[in-house]
């Protein structure tokens, strides 16, 4: 039987590695699942905007967000048509939230 770590267990390394998973688009459940705790409890700390969890979550989610775009603009601005309709859509997707 695999013991479950309580969110109260987690080290600055577990943190780290939230936000390393986060980076790479796992999903809360996934990270839950990778580093043995409790889903239910991890999904409401990763909602929980009072939490290291939730700040070591969006932290690295938003971290690669910025990767990501930071290669479409590249690609847009040396001429890439995908990159550049990818480019439009993020501004366009940008300007909706600030309405918001």
């Amino acid at each position: 039987m695999t013991m479950v770590k309580s969110l109260n267990e987690l080290t600055d390394v577990d943190l780290k590695t939230i936000t390393d998973l986060a980076a790479l688009f796992f999903v809360p459940a996934e990270i839950a699942m990778m580093l043995k705790l409790n889903e239910t409890e991890f999904k409401a700390a990763c909602n929980n905007t009072r939490t290291k969890v939730y700040d070591a979550y969006y932290s690295g989610y938003l971290q690669g967000q910025v990767e990501i775009r930071t290669g479409i603009m590249k690609m847009a601005k040396a001429g890439s048509s995908p990159a550049q309709t990818m480019a439009l859509e993020i501004l366009k997707q940008a300007k909706s939230k600030m309405i918001d």
